[in-house]
């Protein structure tokens, strides 16, 4: 480029939004800006070149947060380095036009998000919910069972004298629970439902509610008392808290990998979160299950009873009955129920042979 060469471009004060067709030139060493409100002198060791982004346009910074932008990339590149201007191009521009870094950067982000998903939002939702304040969990507890007071549950329909009954089967294992777990104090509600089913929920702070379906599929209170226990693995290990932690982390990293808040509500971009928090919904399962089976043992009751209600359980939902609605939801989110009863019938054989 010419010395006394005039490069034209816009020119933005960086007080305003407003741009202004400007001119430049180099004179003796030191940029001339001309507008139609003024023109100024630059020392070339106040200006810096930045680095051009695909095809959008050049600019050079200017004193003060002005810049001059111009869409010549190459005179202002050759204007630059005859003034001895530094600048951004060079190595990043040469990365930043390079498919082959682009294809591996991709790959990084990609496997990046992936172990993030698998391993890093699980095991930080779990450190932020062993730090909850238990007075919090109760909280929302209490409001959780209020809301589905409001919605799905129902006052139990069960005669008194079975409801006192199944108070008092599980009255020695609530309280051995709470004793060895005084920061929670574990508790028994019965409802009626007929929108969930036979099912039963773990709130979070220690309520757990059966209901009334549940109940009377039950054929002995030992089955009861199996699904007691694993409930109780969810209070315990606060899956609840847990749960909500790894929502909103899984939709937080997928809007910040797609930059738009609004990714909260567009579909496409929630499914991958929804599905990682599926899979976590089933890695807790099993952990409850794990509970319960060394809660079964530890109180010489048989792990049959729980492959026995989950077996009943599984069957009455696959016949299309009437809690089938119910119970397709409570299934969905766990392991395959197969692969639980197997487990609980191969620990009954192990401890009776």
């Amino acid at each position: 480029m010419k010395r006394q060469q005039t490069l034209t471009g816009t020119y933005l004060d960086g007080r305003t939004s407003k741009s202004r067709p400007a001119s430049v030139r180099l004179e003796n060493n030191q940029l001339h800006l001309r507008f139609k409100d003024g023109d100024y002198l630059f020392d070339s060791n106040d200006l810096r070149l930045g680095m051009r982004v695909g095809s959008a346009g050049s600019y050079l910074h200017l004193p003060r947060g002005a810049v001059f932008e111009t869409a010549d990339q190459n005179a202002l590149a050759e204007l630059a380095n005859a003034a001895g201007i530094k600048g951004s191009q060079g190595w990043l521009q040469r990365l930043e036009a390079s498919y082959r870094l682009i294809a591996v950067s991709a790959l990084v982000v990609i496997l990046c998000v992936a172990g993030s998903l698998v391993y890093g939002v699980p095991w930080l939702s779990r450190q932020i919910a062993e730090r909850v304040p238990v007075a919090l969990e109760n909280r929302l507890g209490t409001e959780s069972l209020a809301a589905l007071d409001g919605m799905w549950l129902a006052p139990s329909e069960l005669a008194p004298a079975r409801q006192q009954q199944v108070h008092d089967a599980f009255a020695p294992y609530l309280a051995r629970l709470t004793e060895s777990h005084p920061q929670h104090s574990l508790q028994l509600l019965l409802r009626s439902s007929d929108d969930l089913g036979a099912n039963a929920l773990a709130l979070p702070g220690g309520t757990m509610v059966f209901t009334d379906e549940l109940i009377r599929l039950a054929e002995d209170d030992c089955e009861l008392i199996a699904i007691m226990a694993h409930e109780a693995g969810h209070i315990l290990h606060r899956d609840t808290m847990r749960g909500i932690v790894q929502s909103s982390l899984a939709l937080w990293l997928v809007m910040s990998i797609t930059g738009d808040l609004s990714a909260a509500s567009d579909l496409a971009t929630s499914v991958p979160a929804v599905l990682a928090n599926l899979g976590y919904s089933r890695n807790m399962e099993s952990e409850a299950d794990d509970f319960a089976l060394e809660f079964m043992l530890a109180n010489q009751l048989s792990p049959t009873c729980f492959a026995s209600i989950m077996q009943r359980l599984d069957r009455n939902s696959s016949e299309g009955g009437g809690q089938s609605d119910g119970l397709s939801g409570f299934l969905s989110t766990h392991p395959p129920t197969p692969e639980r009863i197997k487990r609980f019938l191969d620990q009954t054989a192990a401890v009776e042979g």
